[in-house]
């Protein structure tokens, strides 16, 4: 049995006690009996089967069994105990994986992740379709720092690579039952079988079910539910000693509530009924995340007397619908829910050879791609969530440079909002934006003509005074809280065209030279489709007002007409800049030669050093959302250089290992989205730059037959040097500046130990204990407020376990997040725009037991 534990080390002041008390369990635990050394892992991180500590790239490998016993269901779970790691997927439809600090925060179809995840060889190019539950896995691959020359395009911050069992050549039987609070009921079936004497078959039929972990008081709906299910099968033949012909095909189904999100506005959560964000909530967006994917490959594999063969064939697909709450509230003035529908295809074919022979091993590839997508998004308003937007910007423009935060700025809004209600003022606020916003357009002299106020100009009126008449009009329908419902649509065809070589080359006996390179060409089509599909209700209170001088003097006054209403096409979400009806097909290419050079030095049969010169490539994009003036709606690809030195060492006759590594990087053109513009800011996602340093440690240990220890430590230290968005449309970058500021959601210090102690009972059989202890430090939660940071936060898992002696039955009592910690997972969100920023949350302490049957 392979084992291997992936876990942090912070350096802040962190619990002590806790800690010791952590390693006091963990000295008490294990997971299957250890003979007194460390089992080989086998990885494919180099395109080739290999022995981890052979491999010059830092890694962290799992099994399928230690995922099991560190109750990993998937790459969240698993990002928690890796080091300088970190993975999101609250909501599973648009996950957020993040390796040193690398990772791209977009949301739309106009980019490409940072990180590549690859299923059994197999590229997923959208996040949606990334997520896959962790049973009947193999092992999962954890590659840091670029992998551009043989993972590709879209690997900057690294690669992902989970490998599925493979069907093996006996019948067996597996049945895996889960039962723990919160209802939650788990149940994966395994199927394997040796159809002929050639030919075997491995079925796995998976299913994943939890209530959520808090109530809407709001009723209606619920939102952080579980309900999934999975299905896989594969055919192995071997028709020759030589030839493997590998069939896999997945089908999967999702029909959950999708993250809970709370505000972390202070005022609205006490309307909600709470004091925090780790309470019950109240929502009024239904949140919905439904996806149906599936997937098919055909792998072939034959061995030549010098090299070996390789072609992957697969095609994948999902159709996939995620709805949010984006306020985290059910304040109908803070309205604002958020859909998105996803249609996508994409088909990929890798051919690869690789040959070795006493002093060389090398690999030649090519491969080709193509996915096809059409994606819309929605967004849901009121107009009293107009209202709140107005008023929000209002006070932000009032406030500026007092230094305040934006949870005080969001305050005061919020107290206004209610002094305004309570004056009866509501619609003051839209008519005071919406005044400004013509006037500044030219549209408030046309509008004029068009209400019968002849020969009037916008200059020539008293500003106060006209906001006053507009609100006739926008007042009632501020009030009746309107909907008001906004749509863009973006499809896109993307090609993907590589090839490349990788060569380890044997200088000495102790000394290796790799040296490899890819050169790929990126084509995308893309079309924005969006339109104005509301009106503001625009009319006149009529009577008398004030003409003014070029001093804004009162002059004398006119009286004008009432009672006349214009209904003028307006955009909240996608105002695209005054363009009403926005159709843009776009197209632009892409290409890039990446590689890498490493030496690695052998010192001994136990102790290898290397260092290595690695950088990656992602192809630019396209905005999804919007159009603005004198900006181009294409970005640039961005790339990352990284330097590192490490070393791998199996120590005191295999007792224990000892892997750490140093490294920093360059990031060109980051592709950073981020919420921007005036006076109505929209998502745009434009080039910076950043860089990055740190070190990782990990560490197993063999201390006795009995127990296992293992700990890992990760430092890094990530900042912008330089950070410019669209200066353009009202944003300078020193008023935007993020310059020496760290990256979102990257801890400077990660800190995780486990320990399995496992006895032999008189009968047969084992028992096994296990405690797995993680610290992870404070981290900036959002890019539009780097003031708001996430506090650090502490997470202890425990497992008790039984294993019969004739190895056919296994049971497991187990605790996650012992201490009921209360750990917020991110900030911000698109809710900010409407001062209704929202928060979302880890799972609080879940508890249950795990029953396993084999025939």
């Amino acid at each position: 049995m392979m084992h291997n534990a992936d876990q942090s080390v912070k350096n802040r002041p962190f619990n002590l006690s806790a800690l010791s008390g952590a390693i006091a369990v963990a000295t008490a635990l294990s997971s299957t009996v250890y003979a007194a050394e460390i089992e080989e892992v086998v990885v494919t991180a180099q395109k080739r089967a290999e022995n981890l500590q052979d491999v010059p790239i830092a890694i962290s490998a799992f099994t399928g069994d230690s995922m099991k016993a560190m109750g990993v269901k998937n790459l969240t779970d698993l990002g928690k105990f890796t080091p300088g790691v970190e993975m999101n997927n609250d909501t599973p439809l648009q996950p957020t994986y993040s390796i040193r600090g690398i990772e791209t925060g977009d949301f739309t179809v106009g980019s490409d992740p940072a990180v590549a995840v690859y299923v059994d060889g197999v590229y997923t190019g959208r996040g949606a379709g990334a997520e896959i539950p962790l049973a009947d896995i193999e092992r999962v691959e954890v590659l840091k720092g670029p992998q551009g020359t043989l993972f590709g395009r879209n690997a900057t911050g690294g690669a992902i690579h989970i490998i599925s069992q493979k069907p093996q050549a006996d019948d067996t039987t597996e049945l895996n039952l889960t039962a723990g609070n919160y209802g939650r009921m788990s149940t994966d079936l395994l199927l394997n079988r040796q159809l002929s004497d050639n030919v075997y078959g491995r079925f796995t039929a998976s299913t994943n079910r939890r209530d959520s972990f808090a109530d809407n008081l709001a009723g209606g709906f619920t939102a952080g539910n579980q309900d999934t299910q999975t299905y896989r099968a594969s055919l192995l033949w071997e028709p020759t000693a030589a030839t493997e012909v590998l069939w896999r095909a997945d089908y999967g189904i999702m029909d959950q509530g999708s993250a809970l999100r709370t505000s972390i506005v202070p005022s609205l959560q006490a309307e909600a009924g709470g004091t925090d964000v780790f309470g019950d909530y109240a929502l009024d967006t239904p949140t919905i995340e439904d996806r149906d994917s599936w997937g098919t490959s055909l792998s072939v594999t034959h061995d030549f007397d010098d090299f070996t063969f390789t072609s992957i064939t697969a095609y994948r697909g999902f159709d996939a619908h995620l709805q949010q709450d984006e306020d985290g509230t059910a304040n109908p003035d803070y309205m604002f829910g958020s859909a998105n529908f996803d249609d996508q295809t994409q088909f990929s074919q890798e051919f690869r050879l690789n040959g070795f022979t006493d002093t060389l091993k090398w690999t030649l590839g090519a491969s080709y791609s193509r996915e096809e997508l059409e994606h819309v998004t929605d967004a849901y308003f009121t107009a009293g969530s107009l209202e709140s937007f107005a008023v929000y910007e209002g006070v932000k423009a009032e406030l500026d440079g007092m230094g305040l935060s934006t949870t005080q700025l969001e305050e005061a809004a919020y107290a206004q909002r209610q002094q305004m209600i309570a004056a009866g003022m509501e619609g003051a606020a839209v008519s005071t934006f919406i005044y400004d916003l013509m006037v500044q357009s030219g549209q408030a002299d046309a509008l004029l003509q068009q209400l019968g106020a002849e020969g009037v100009t916008a200059d020539m009126l008293h500003r106060e005074q006209m906001i006053g008449q507009l609100m006739a009009g926008i007042t009632p329908w501020v009030m009746a809280d309107t909907p008001w419902t906004e749509s863009v649509t973006n499809t896109g065809d993307y090609r993907s065209a590589a090839i490349y070589g990788d060569a380890t080359w044997s200088l000495t006996d102790k000394l290796d030279l790799t040296v490899g390179a890819r050169y790929t060409a990126d084509e995308k089509d893309f079309t924005i489709e969006s339109m104005y599909q509301n009106t503001l209700p625009i009319a006149l209170a009529g009577g008398p007002v004030y003409l003014v001088d070029a001093d804004g003097n009162p002059l004398t006054t006119i009286t004008l007409p009432s009672g006349q209403i214009a209904e003028i096409p307006f955009g909240m979400a996608f105002n695209n800049n005054g363009i009403a009806n926005l159709d843009q097909k776009l197209d632009d290419s892409w290409s890039d030669l990446s590689g890498r050079i490493v030496l690695d030095y052998r010192w001994n049969d136990d102790v290898m050093t290397f260092v290595s010169l690695a950088d990656g490539f992602k192809a630019g994009g396209f905005n999804s959302f919007s159009a603005a003036p004198g900006i181009d709606p294409s970005f640039d690809q961005e790339s990352v250089t990284n330097l590192e030195i490490g070393m791998k060492s199996s120590l005191f006759d295999n007792r224990v290992r000892l892997n750490a590594s140093v490294f920093a990087y360059e990031y060109d053109n980051l592709q950073q989205l981020d919420l921007v513009g005036a006076p109505i800011p929209n998502y745009y996602l434009r080039n910076a730059d950043a860089e990055g340093q740190g070190a990782e440690i990990e560490v197993q240990w063999a201390a006795t037959d009995n127990l296992f220890i293992a700990g890992n430590y990760s430092l890094l230290d990530t900042e912008y040097t330089r950070y410019q968005i669209i200066e353009s449309i009202g944003e300078t970058e020193e008023e935007h500046s993020r310059v020496g500021q760290p990256r979102v959601g990257t801890p400077e210090n990660k800190f995780n130990i486990m320990a399995e102690y496992t006895w032999a009972l008189a009968e047969g059989g084992d028992v096994t204990l296990r405690g797995d202890y993680n610290w992870t430090d404070e981290r900036v939660g959002s890019i539009s407020d780097p003031a708001r940071v996430i506090p650090d936060y502490q997470l202890m898992n425990l497992r008790a376990g039984w294993n019969s002696a004739s190895d056919r039955y296994s049971a497991a009592l187990w605790v996650q997040n012992v201490t009921d910690e209360e750990i917020a997972g991110g900030y911000g969100g698109t809710g900010a725009a409407i001062g209704a920023s929202p928060a979302w949350r880890f799972m609080p302490r879940t508890y249950g037991a795990d029953f396993t049957v084999r025939f």
